[in-house]
């Protein structure tokens, strides 16, 4: 096993610390910690076997392993950057229900 495997192998391991840490203080729910769970077992399985990276590249008709985990890392790395989009819309709007609500509130208790 090379020294990078080892450093990969060792990252992965502090995550699932930090992941088992968030859930049991339930700051994770449960479908959220599975879901990261199993994106970092893939990364450790891909570190451990990077021929299976290669033999699904190839089923896929992507050249190399190697490739496919970039392509995959995009792709997820777009996903999560939309949905904390769509959370940051979202708690822009409520912020600005909230503060219309509070300065109607002021101008009523101001008027009597």
């Amino acid at each position: 096993m090379s020294v990078i495997q080892i450093v990969i192998l060792l990252f992965v391991l502090y995550v699932w610390l930090r992941l088992y840490l968030k859930f049991k203080k339930g700051e994770l729910l449960l479908r959220e910690f599975v879901e990261w769970f199993a994106l970092w077992l893939l990364v450790a399985l891909v570190t451990i076997l990077p021929d299976a990276a290669s033999y699904v590249a190839n089923l896929l008709g992507v050249g190399r392993g190697a490739d496919l985990v970039v392509y995959l890392a995009l792709l997820l790395i777009f996903y999560l950057l939309f949905k904390i989009f769509l959370r940051l819309e979202k708690s822009e709007q409520q912020f600005t229900k909230v503060v219309r609500e509070m300065a109607l509130r002021d101008k009523e208790k101001g008027d009597k």
